[in-house]
């Protein structure tokens, strides 16, 4: 069984990867700059400690796509504001699957690979700007009420 706020709350998976991303800009070399650097940068092709960021990425995903599944079971009126969150979630996962290039010098890579994260990374984007907008149009909470 799994627990309930694993299949409600998106929470844990926002836990998940601040707590890899963290992890990840710790074990980071010199060569990385967070103000130059994207994140995907620490899950490229020919880093050493790419496995970090990946697995952050995987896990994120997997935990928001659990999470959206639980809450359309739980509420199917809005399941097309969750579908968007869990296109969202499925798009950071896959992202973590086809690493982008290294930020390393001379680190070999494949330009198929980082082409679907790219696509991946780009499709994460809009899937999120898309649920944002039809929470934002659909959620009506008590307090805000006449």
């Amino acid at each position: 069984m799994i627990p309930k706020a694993l299949t409600r709350s998106y929470a844990p998976a926002v836990g998940a990867i601040v707590i890899c991303i963290m992890l990840a800009h710790m074990v980071a070399p010199d060569q990385y700059n967070w103000t130059i650097h994207s994140i995907s940068q620490l899950a490229a092709q020919g880093y050493g400690q790419a496995w970090l960021m990946r697995a952050g990425f995987i896990l994120f995903g997997a935990l928001v796509l659990l999470a959206g599944a639980g809450r359309i079971r739980a509420d199917r009126r809005h399941w097309y504001r969750e579908a968007a969150i869990m296109l969202y979630g499925l798009a950071i996962l896959l992202s973590g699957i086809f690493s982008t290039s290294s930020f390393l010098d001379g680190a070999p890579f494949s330009a198929a690979h980082a082409r679907w994260h790219t696509i991946f990374a780009t499709t994460a984007g809009v899937a999120l700007s898309l649920g944002i907008l039809l929470f934002a149009l659909t959620d009506r909470p008590r307090s805000r009420q006449l």
